[in-house]
């Protein structure tokens, strides 16, 4: 089973518990998109949402749902652990549950807000064991059973490996030239349409798949003026990100300053000393 069907299966396994659980004034959605803000849009897996919060089609929702459940994916699992729950938890999501397929057991692990906004681990629900939960409904998740018709032995998943002698074609072939039809290998793994998933976080559109440079510089292209940026070292799963062009701040002596300039900063501070600085972002500015 590839990872797109397995991923959907995962999805399918949690509509049932979760639309029998829910409440009367609550509704369910799979692939629900979230208008978190007027800058910022998110697709998660499954949403649970006051019924008062459904938008104009059957999946969308006005405003932080009560749920947010997402199914990891090699591209997707350190986002979903990382940027994408900090995201819900700035934006007031009460519960998030991350589904992790690691491996042939998939575990689901529960974070849920405190009273200080802050997101905690409430449960890390592994194969084989039962927690009930509270929020937003009572609920028992027992992964053997919830996905208990999952293929015991799931195919192997495709991993981009890089190394040092072959770099640059890792994330797919490239672009024919323009007088040639595009073929189905490079239309499905470069930008943008090989993108796993588009989101929108604070103005700044967020493309998740396996890039390299060849698809920072194409998506320069369509943002002019705007810097691309590479979010792990090229080739490898991630996200590529589109942020606005660098604006001129005055600073404490009268001197402009970078918007890019004091993001770069911010991530120096946030570098660990022993971190390798090999890994940074790609970044290009679309001229």
């Amino acid at each position: 089973m590839n990872h797109t069907l397995l991923h959907q299966v995962l999805v399918a396994a949690l509509v049932v518990p979760v639309g029998l659980a829910e409440k009367a004034d609550q509704r369910s959605a799979t692939g629900a998109g979230l208008r978190l803000g007027e800058g910022t849009w998110a697709r998660c897996d499954l949403a649970v949402f006051r019924k008062d919060r459904a938008g104009a089609s059957a999946c969308s929702v006005l405003g932080p749902p009560l749920l947010a459940v997402e199914v990891t994916s090699d591209i997707s699992r350190a986002i979903d652990l990382g940027p994408k729950k900090a995201l819900y938890e700035r934006f007031g999501v009460p519960s998030y549950w991350v589904v992790d397929v690691r491996d042939d057991e998939p575990e689901v692990v529960v974070f849920e807000l405190g009273d200080d906004a802050r997101y905690a681990e409430e449960a890390r629900v592994a194969w084989g064991e039962t927690r009930t939960l509270t929020r937003p409904f009572p609920i028992s998740i027992a992964p053997d059973q919830i996905f208990a018709r999952l293929p015991r032995r799931v195919a192997p998943r495709r991993m981009i490996a890089l190394s040092e002698q072959v770099t640059t074609h890792a994330a797919g072939p490239d672009l024919p030239g323009s007088e040639e039809p595009i073929l189905i290998d490079s239309f499905g793994r470069r930008w943008p349409t090989g993108a796993e998933k588009v989101e929108l976080w604070d103005g700044c559109p967020v493309f998740y798949g396996a890039w390299d440079e060849r698809d920072v510089e194409i998506a320069a292209r369509a943002y002019p003026g705007r810097v691309v940026r590479l979010d792990q070292p090229p080739g490898e799963p991630g996200t590529m990100t589109v942020l606005p062009g660098p604006a001129r701040r005055p600073g404490p002596e009268g001197r402009g300053r970078d918007v890019e300039e004091e993001c770069r900063d911010v991530e120096e501070h946030a570098l660990d000393d022993g971190e390798d600085r090999s890994r940074r972002p790609v970044e290009v500015e679309a001229s």
